[in-house]
């Protein structure tokens, strides 16, 4: 069977990847290119960055209905795995399912024990199908795979209880930060001359969390290769150090803006440590909102020129240094007598929109849940990891979803699960 092109419109990739995420639109009954029954449990999380469409995916396969979990690649032909380089690809060797729109021969390079779906032909046995009727703005966030879930019925009408939740979370984020730091600190006091004391970690913490996940690791190794004793204290000297350390980084690319490409982060880091106050921030203590907004406006000054015209990093970044570094290092070294109860928002990821979308509901307002203080932005990012991640699509195991109204801050001397 070919493929049917509609006279309403073409099919694209993304028609493609909403039909499979959404159970009221993807057929119930799909088979495997050999025949094998496929029942979707759970079409997997759409991933928005590099690596497979869809992450986590649940499928049972077979009249034994075996359970396989991994990720999905989606395509409009069976060629495309090979002509995008995804068999050599090692972000996508947990990839169990290969589905596409048309019709051809399965790839070899698919990973071992993958299954090919070609969904097209179950899809177009609909005869009143039409690509034109898929509201493709609404996908992934405003639409969700299955219905209300067991956490948003215990949150998402009681935002006092939503706050103190994500507050909880957010504090266990925080800490566990500070003990990963305590470890790098730990090792820095054992053999100061090598890794150049506190202040080389604070250093370093800071370029990790400036290089975003995609490219952190990349940024820590510039930040190894040029320590701080050594930066130039001159924004184009540092700038120039920055860029010839980068130049041994294979650095991802994927989806990035030009504001985001490497060599413009690593300019507007040489400005950072050069122009800012920023390593001063090591010794701080005060967590309350005058001062973070003092240091998000620090790192927020404008740039020398030579990282490009405007602000060295967004609100939003200098957010996300105080939330990931900063507040963790000072908890760290027992600067902090309190967890603070605010801080600075960050911007939203897609994990946290995602995340919000599950607890609160589709139709909920951010402002009155969490946007507005970077602690309950941290608490969904850590629900998505110890909850999210792990129990999807069995919510009814989570023990977010089973937690008693009369201990809402968790189990277990304050740790969310």
């Amino acid at each position: 069977m070919k493929s049917r092109v509609w006279q309403c419109g073409p099919v694209s990739e993304r028609h493609v990847q909403a039909i499979w995420y959404d159970a009221a639109l993807r057929p119930d009954r799909l088979l495997t290119r050999r025949g094998c029954e496929v029942h979707v449990a759970s079409p997997g999380e759409w991933n928005l960055g590099p690596g497979p469409d869809f992450l986590g995916a649940v499928l049972e396969l077979g009249p034994e209905r075996r359970r396989v979990v991994g990720d999905v690649e989606v395509h409009l032909c069976p060629a495309d795995w090979d002509m995008h380089g995804h068999g050599a690809d090692p972000k996508y060797r947990n990839v169990v399912a290969h589905v596409t729109w048309g019709c051809g021969p399965s790839p070899s390079t698919l990973p071992p024990g993958a299954v090919s779906i070609w969904l097209g032909r179950f899809v177009t046995s609909d005869t009143s199908f039409s690509p034109d009727k898929i509201d493709l703005g609404v996908y992934p966030f405003a639409r969700l795979p299955i219905g209300e879930r067991p956490c948003e019925e215990s949150l998402g009408h009681d935002p006092d209880r939503a706050r103190e939740v994500l507050s909880a979370a957010g504090k266990r984020r925080l800490r566990m930060k500070s003990l990963r730091i305590c470890g790098r600190l730990g090792e820095a006091a054992a053999e100061p001359a090598r890794s150049g004391g506190r202040r080389q970690v604070f250093y370093e913490e800071i370029m990790t969390a400036l290089g975003y996940s995609r490219n952190g690791q990349s940024f820590r190794r510039v930040a190894r290769r040029v320590p701080l004793d050594e930066l130039p204290k001159e924004p184009q000297a540092a700038r120039n150090a920055f860029l010839a350390a980068g130049s041994f980084e294979q650095w991802d690319l994927t989806s990035s803006r030009p504001s985001n490409l490497p060599e413009v982060r690593l300019s507007r880091a040489a400005e950072m440590f050069t122009c800012t106050p920023v390593m001063e921030m090591s010794e701080t203590s005060d967590f309350s909102r005058a001062a973070c907004r003092e240091m998000v406006s620090a790192m927020c000054a404008d740039g020398t020129g030579d990282g490009g015209a405007g602000r060295i990093v967004g609100r939003g970044r200098a957010a996300a240094v105080i939330a990931n570094v900063v507040a963790p290092f000072a908890l760290a070294e027992e600067r902090l007598s309190a967890l603070p109860d605010w801080l600075p928002p960050e911007d939203i990821s897609a994990p946290v929109r995602l995340t919000a979308f599950r607890l609160f509901g589709r139709d909920h307002n951010p402002a009155a849940f969490y946007s507005t203080n970077g602690l309950l932005i941290q608490g969904l990012l850590q629900i998505y990891n110890d909850c999210c991640l792990r129990y999807h699509p069995e919510c009814g195991d989570c023990g977010l979803a089973n937690m008693p109204s009369e201990k809402p801050l968790g189990f277990g001397g304050g740790n969310m699960l």
